[in-house]
């Protein structure tokens, strides 16, 4: 069994502005990528968990989160990261979409680390789910994996979970771990 850190995009990888539909206007925070890399060497899988509802909502196409996703892959590879695996749900329940509006892929539902669970053979107990948000933490605890909040303050009612500014010192904080 492999283990992987699940990440969230908008406000963990990169500014969140709203819905990004030009990859021009894609960016990453300083240093996700060496922080990548360090989890990559160690042996974590990376697999992106993302909600992308501006597909269900008119304001971005596949086309176009394919080409913010191809950025992203893109400035990635300048420290020699690869992404295992990207996966988004377009649904919202307010905006059907090819006819769903209720699903079990949209954060928090557990639905796309279920799948990821099983298209690797990842172990659970030595892996991670690391977002900005509640539905991050929420889906990690129905999934069993441990979340780990990034932003400058704790999330009322999710005081438990351990929360570092950026996702450089949460890579440090999972690597220091895996030294004990």
């Amino acid at each position: 069994m492999k283990k992987a850190i699940f990440l969230d995009r908008d406000g963990t990888l990169n500014p969140d502005p709203g819905y990004i539909s030009d990859p021009n206007n894609f960016e990453l925070f300083p240093d996700v990528g060496n922080a990548l890399s360090k989890l990559q060497k160690a042996g974590y899988l990376l697999i992106l968990i993302t909600n992308q509802s501006g597909i269900s909502r008119g304001l971005i196409t596949l086309n176009q989160l394919e080409a913010v996703h191809t950025k992203l892959k893109k400035l990635l590879l300048q420290d020699a990261v690869k992404l295992d695996a990207i996966y988004y749900c377009p649904h919202h329940p307010n905006h059907p979409y090819e006819g769903i509006t209720n699903c079990n892929c949209r954060k928090p539902e557990p639905g796309l680390i279920l799948k990821a669970i099983t298209d690797f053979d990842i172990d659970v107990a030595s892996s991670y789910m690391i977002g900005d948000r509640s539905s991050d933490i929420k889906i990690a605890q129905r999934t069993s994996v441990t979340p780990i909040l990034i932003g400058k303050s704790l999330i009322s009612g999710f005081e438990n979970v351990a929360t570092y500014e950026t996702l450089s010192a949460a890579a440090e904080a999972i690597l220091s771990k895996a030294r004990w």
